[in-house]
């Protein structure tokens, strides 16, 4: 089974570490309204399989945020594609 979750940030989002209860950590996204917690499963190797997770999504998000912060700098309204038929798919290497 797959779950796909877009999030469209606006201020006020944000992620954290929580404790939730003593020795439980989760890392939370989102704002109050709406967000995505991430857990460690239950499960011999869980913790090792969610360092590793997480350690991939923060070089991803860093990656993600330094494309973001370029695209504001150099980027106008007029720049972007209107509807899905704008949309570009994105090939390795890009």
């Amino acid at each position: 089974m797959s779950v796909h979750v877009v999030i469209q940030p606006t201020a006020g989002y944000g992620a954290e570490v929580i404790e939730p209860l003593p020795g439980v950590r989760q890392l939370i996204a989102g704002n109050d309204e709406v967000g995505m917690t991430i857990q460690v499963p239950a499960r011999i190797g869980g913790l090792s399989d969610s360092a590793r997770f997480a350690r991939s999504l923060a070089a991803a998000a860093g990656e993600f945020a330094d494309w973001c912060d370029a695209q504001n700098r150099t980027r106008t309204f007029g720049d972007r594609p209107s509807g899905w038929a704008g949309l570009n798919h994105i090939t390795e290497g890009d």
